[in-house]
């Protein structure tokens, strides 16, 4: 349920207005098909799903005693209960999009963001989209001649700069299956989950399975190739015609203006009703 805000905002006074200078630099988003110059015009109001219908306020105020100690639980963001098939979409950013997390905010489709933990701005860069309830991973790349002992330095290093990630986006998975296992312990110990991309012979995948760590594999990647925004929406409509027949299905991107045109223009084109963009925590928890 999402509370209404309406009455509280109209009681609420005026803001001042910011200093020019100070006013935020959110890049405008185009029309697929179009130049990315102007943001899409929206059919709806814009809403953030908060649990037990929580204003922002409200739920910043919540104790933190009760975390689990699992990640997946704890940082995981709210999906809003939905009787669909579920589709995810997990989307890179490596800070060169200037507002990022304020577009993603902005957006009708719940993601989640996958941020290189070697990144100089990482740190902020995560807390940014923590702090528009955007879910948060750290995107890892294991290659070949990985030790074990390298995997749990890297993601001791990776985990202090973005402490909330909630699991692990794993694009690059050619180490040996000794390396992949001490990574899944790690996670399990942790209660994180990994979302990888299909390489090989998906040792990643494997070894998930045996220490039963919660995995899911990406299904498409919608802009590898900086595809413009008319062909990323044609693969959205393919994927969520995959998604019925089969829920549950993640998807790769980037956080880059055709893309964010593609996802908003297609969140909220009808035949989007048929299924539910949800972050991928709500695929993997399968809630």
């Amino acid at each position: 349920m999402i509370a209404d805000l309406t009455p509280a905002l109209e009681a609420a006074p005026e803001p001042e207005p910011l200093p020019e200078a100070s006013q935020p630099n959110v890049p405008q988003v185009g029309f697929s098909g179009q130049p990315a110059t102007v943001l899409p015009e929206r059919t709806g109001a814009v809403h953030i799903n908060r649990p037990d219908g929580q204003t922002a306020i409200e739920q910043a105020a919540r104790p933190q005693l009760a975390l689990t100690g699992r990640a997946l639980d704890d940082f995981a963001s709210y999906a809003e209960p939905a009787d669909l098939p579920r589709l995810s979409i997990v989307m890179i950013d490596d800070g060169s999009m200037p507002g990022g997390p304020d577009v993603l905010a902005a957006a009708s489709a719940p993601v989640s963001v996958a941020v290189h933990p070697w990144y100089e701005g990482a740190a902020d860069l995560a807390a940014a989209h923590r702090g528009k309830d955007i879910e948060v991973l750290v995107r890892l790349d294991m290659m070949q001649g990985t030790a074990p002992r390298d995997v749990e330095a890297d993601l001791a290093v990776a985990f202090a700069a973005i402490p909330e990630a909630v699991g692990v986006l794993l694009v690059v998975s050619i180490a040996g299956d000794p390396t992949m296992a001490q990574l899944m312990i790690l996670l399990a110990a942790e209660g994180r989950w990994l979302v990888a991309v299909p390489k090989g012979l998906n040792r990643a995948m494997r070894a998930a399975a045996a220490s039963e760590v919660p995995a899911a594999l990406v299904y498409s990647d919608l802009d590898a190739e900086e595809q413009d925004a008319a062909t990323i929406r044609r693969l959205l409509d393919q994927a969520a015609f995959r998604t019925r027949q089969e829920s549950g299905v993640v998807l790769l991107a980037r956080v880059r203006p055709e893309t964010l045109s593609a996802l908003i223009l297609r969140s909220e084109a009808d035949r989007a009703r048929q299924v539910a963009i949800v972050p991928a925590s709500a695929v993997l928890k399968g809630d």
